[in-house]
């Protein structure tokens, strides 16, 4: 068996990509909430029709470059309201499409050695980068934070770097327009975006959140297998059933010196299996059968427990 510390370089390396924003067709064929329109529709609703095309069209312009990022998010939210939710939706999706194509050139900005020298001394948690940019003398330097905060990003640390992120806590506002699956999806993404799982190769946040966040992205991907972004909560959920059962290399499962499991993830564990049924919950079921091997052999990493994880949850 065995035991050294190379956990989980694949869950780090776990990202998210740019999907394509569906058309009319797919998205209401796979959304997982209607998209479609009675018939016999009033005139009033024909009016309201053509307001929200009118809107959607007017916002295009605005959503196929990275240089009008601000623009296109003060638009958004100030007409997302007026369309209907499978206009607000496609909106909603393109933004974050464009979001992502443009991060590579922002983070490639942040990487030079002089803006890291000056971020360090600057940097404070939570705080926006155009708040950040008002306690910076050097121009250019208060140019890019300003910039990058009014694109939609936030700045985040991890070992000794400064970068760029999509600041998704700014899309919750969207969720009262978009249909059920990318509201649900828009959640998910905000709570990573609002304390990611793992710092420094080690978790930073609690082994119940690690399960509870593994059990919402199962929970997507059984309820909208056809959403637009099931893809990225599959990938979602594969980074929390690996982080649940195996840990991070600075935070392991199973503690390196004497292979006991973590006691605070016992007691995570074993609360979360005693609040929820697993009958419909896959990732719940291997959950409670890892913990009845686990307690039957006093919560030790042995061969039984091995073979358990290779087989119900192996590490790809």
């Amino acid at each position: 068996m065995n035991k050294k510390p190379y956990l989980l370089a694949a869950v780090l390396a776990i990202t998210i990509g740019v999907q394509a924003i569906p058309t009319a067709s797919t998205y209401a064929a796979g959304s997982g909430s209607s998209t479609q329109e009675s018939t016999g529709k009033t005139s009033t609703t024909s009016a309201d029709n053509s307001h929200s095309e009118a809107i959607y069209k007017a916002a295009q312009p605005l959503l196929s470059s990275s240089s009008k990022l601000p623009q296109a998010i003060k638009y958004l939210n100030s007409n997302l309201y007026a369309v209907t939710s499978y206009r607000a939706t496609m909106m909603t999706l393109q933004l974050e499409n464009l979001h992502k194509a443009a991060l590579g050139a922002w983070e490639n900005k942040f990487s030079r050695s002089d803006v890291q020298r000056q971020l360090a001394i600057v940097y404070k948690p939570q705080v926006s980068m155009v708040k950040l940019a008002e306690s910076v003398k050097d121009p250019a330097l208060r140019t890019l934070l300003e910039t990058a905060g009014e694109s939609g990003y936030k700045l985040e640390t991890a070992e000794g770097t400064y970068f760029p992120v999509i600041d998704y806590a700014a899309y919750r506002k969207y969720k009262v327009y978009v249909t059920n699956d990318i509201s649900d999806y828009l959640t998910m993404m905000a709570a990573e975006s609002d304390l990611p799982s793992a710092k420094d190769n080690g978790l930073v946040i609690a082994w119940t959140e690690v399960a509870a966040r593994a059990l919402a992205a199962e929970q997507f991907t059984r309820s909208y297998p056809k959403s637009n972004r099931i893809t990225a909560a599959k990938q979602l959920y594969a980074k929390y059933i690996a982080s649940t059962f195996y840990g991070l290399n600075n935070t392991p499962l199973f503690h390196y010196d004497n292979l006991e499991m973590d006691l605070e993830a016992q007691k995570a564990y074993a609360g979360l299996l005693s609040a929820k049924n697993p009958d419909n919950s896959p990732f719940l079921q291997k959950l409670e059968g890892f913990m009845k091997l686990l307690k039957e052999n006093g919560y030790l990493l042995d061969d039984k427990v091995e073979q358990y994880r290779s087989k119900e949850v192996p590490l790809t």
